[in-house]
């Protein structure tokens, strides 16, 4: 029976002096972790009262171990606990005061795209936690010289409390600063913000979370914020690394905004149901989504008129990925719905524009961009389009367009116009670009000679930046002049070099025409068909060898001029000839017909027939050749005021800028 004892009084001292060895290594970690932690704190403390379980100091500062100058000092504070060394049951100080000077800028060895850090949540918390006053200074004085140059508020200072409570299970958190702290060359700021967190090992849950900022200004490079005021409130979760955040309240931001080329006399900015998951360490895996609503006031730019601009819609961050989905209005009844995503390099949009009324106003024409010469009056448009854009090179890389106009009129320079109604395709990839017209119908056009309905249905193709030295395919060309038709023959036009276009003249009314010549002297009857070459050359038109005949049975012209009777009287061949017009029945009326690149119209004119009044009515042939200056002849239809007097003030501004051309040169 000795033996069995013998052993087991072994095994027990063998234990013994294994657990001893084990106590005394915990020792001694804990001794090295002690001196560790003491040395990176730097503590220092006056009036310790220490006993069993508890600990009061009335002032004690510590230095932190983070990268800068970070200083805080607790005064009249406790601790308690139940065992010996931990867990801490109490911690309560009357007050808390840090001075923190964090680095933003990332050091030398910090290798660039390094993930951020990020602190770890706390294994514990003591079952009471209090600090009464919190007084937090950051590091204002490194931005602001007139500041560092004082001993007095050298910092910014965040007042506030903290409380926790084992029972409530509850951090609460107040932080504000209750005067506007100014940084020169930045502005000033007053900042509040209230918290209730609930921590735990494992997530932190901040179920109420409040935060405002007030400024009446704010500067960053040459961009400035005036009467700034930002409200936002929610809950979050931190857990993983990860933060997610949801508002309970609209996010309301309400500023002034101004840079060099761009001010806005008020911004006001609402975002609801905002939703934000984002990890430090991987931003790509950033999301975010809301319904965002935002009012611009007097919009000021030098490409735009001030007009007032608002938008609403969503959007959408996800997998690096971006979608924009919403309506941008203005005060000018202009308004465009819209679907843009974003990846990578890459920008996708859809675009409707919702039809637009002209009567009372033009809402396309927001600034200096629309063309000067061009003004709408009546009307309806509307468009939708897609188009992708890249933006690594800055290009379009394509894009497609239609718009849809109903009845359209307005004034185009000189040229007044009605009624135009089309479906305009445009189509572009790189650098190609093509037209397409659907059908293009104009009522009718005003240059001094009025003609029209039109019908016009071709494509044009080109290419950037050779804008007009395409090629344009003529399918239909159809104009309605003095009573009959001109036609385009279907045709391939190649605009980069010098063109032809065939038109055909069918059935035009001589008694149309003479009408609308502002000479009143002439009148006749008849019907003329012909055909003109047309030719483009350098952007200019030209007709050569064109011609006109009187379809059968002819017609009649009546000439009486009071100029004409004057020079006839001391001429006796002119005499002749005016006789004979003034009741002239023709049975052929033929021309040839040229156009030089000065304007000037040639007409080779023959007439036979003869005047019954006249000589018993005997044959008489002309051989005329009449000579016009086209585009003297339309000013002068112009000035007269019968086209449009806005018409009439262009075309005597033009005219007084060209007399002062003239005597200048002279």
């Amino acid at each position: 029976m000795t033996k069995p004892v013998s052993g087991t009084k072994k095994s027990t001292s063998w234990l013994k002096w294994n657990l001893l060895l084990l106590l005394l290594a915990g020792s001694v970690f804990a001794f090295i972790q002690l001196q560790f932690w003491w040395n990176q704190l730097s503590p220092k403390w006056q009036g310790l009262e220490w006993s069993w379980g508890s600990a009061r100091v009335e002032q004690l500062s510590l230095q932190l171990p983070f990268s800068g100058h970070q200083q805080v000092q607790l005064e009249q504070l406790e601790l308690g606990w139940t065992g010996w060394p931990w867990p801490l049951d109490l911690l309560k100080a009357k007050s808390l005061k840090a001075q923190l000077d964090l680095q933003l800028a990332a050091s030398a060895d910090t290798a660039p795209g390094s993930a951020l850090s990020v602190p770890t949540l706390p294994l514990w918390l003591p079952k009471v936690l209090s600090f009464e006053q919190i007084e937090i200074s950051l590091p204002c004085a490194r931005l602001n010289t007139k500041l560092s140059n004082s001993t007095e508020n050298a910092d910014c200072k965040l007042t506030g409390s903290l409380t926790y409570s084992e029972q409530s299970q509850q951090i609460q958190l107040q932080l504000a600063n209750q005067q506007a702290v100014s940084i020169e060359g930045v502005g000033d700021a007053k900042l509040a913000l209230t918290a209730l967190i609930t921590p735990t090992a494992e997530q932190l849950q901040i179920p109420q979370f409040e935060l405002s900022l007030v400024s009446s200004k704010l500067n960053w490079q040459q961009y400035q914020l005036s009467d700034l005021e930002l409200k936002l409130s929610g809950r979050a979760v931190w857990q993983n690394n990860l933060l997610q955040f949801e508002a309970t309240e609209p996010l309301q931001l309400t500023t002034s905004y101004q840079q060099p080329d761009l001010q806005i006399q008020q911004l006001v900015l609402n975002a609801k149901s905002l939703q934000l998951e984002f990890d430090p360490a991987l931003l790509a895996n950033t999301q975010l989504k809301s319904d965002l609503k935002l009012e611009l006031k007097q919009l000021q730019h030098p490409l735009l008129k001030t007009l007032d601009w608002n938008w609403a819609g969503t959007a959408l961050y996800q997998q690096q990925q971006a979608q924009i989905e919403g309506r941008l209005a203005n005060s000018q009844s202009l308004s465009l719905e819209h679907k843009v995503q974003m990846a990578e390099q890459k920008v996708s949009a859809s675009w409707t524009l919702p039809e637009l009324f002209f009567l009372a106003g033009n809402p396309l024409h927001i600034g200096p961009f629309w063309p000067e010469l061009l003004t709408l009056q009546k009307g309806k448009a509307s468009g939708k389009g897609q188009l992708e854009f890249d933006l690594g090179s800055m290009t379009l890389s394509k894009q497609q367009t239609e718009l849809v106009l109903r009845d359209l009129s307005g004034i185009y320079d000189r040229t007044v116009f009605t009624g135009l109604t089309t479906k305009l395709k445009l189509f572009s990839e790189g650098a190609a670009w093509t037209v397409q017209t659907g059908d293009l119908k104009l009522q009718q056009i005003n240059h001094g000679l009025v003609m029209g309905p039109v019908e016009l249905n071709a494509v044009y193709k080109t290419k950037a930046p050779d804008w007009f030295k395409g090629k344009l395919d003529l399918k239909q060309l159809q104009l309605a002049l003095f009573g009959g038709q001109v036609r385009g023959v279907e045709q391939q036009i190649d605009l980069s070099k010098d063109a032809k276009v065939l038109l055909q003249l069918d059935k035009l009314q001589l008694a149309e025409l003479l009408k609308q010549h502002p000479s009143a002297d002439m009148t006749g009857q008849g019907t003329i068909s012909g055909t003109l070459p047309l030719s483009i050359e350098q952007g200019k038109l030209t007709v050569a060898q064109g011609s006109v005949a009187a379809l059968e049975p002819g017609g009649k012209i009546s000439y009486q001029s009071d100029k004409a009777q004057a020079m006839a009287a001391s001429n006796q061949g002119m005499k002749i000839v005016m006789q004979a017009l003034q009741n002239f029945h023709f049975s052929v009326l033929s021309a040839g017909v040229s156009y030089s690149k000065e304007g000037q119209l040639l007409l080779a004119l023959k007439l036979e027939g003869n005047n019954p009044d006249f000589e018993k009515g005997r044959a008489v042939n002309f051989s005329i050749n009449l000579e016009e200056n086209l585009p003297a002849m339309i000013t002068s239809l112009q000035l007269s005021g019968q086209v449009s007097e806005l018409v009439k003030k262009r075309v005597q501004q033009r005219l007084a800028a060209q007399k002062a051309k003239d005597a200048r040169k002279e």
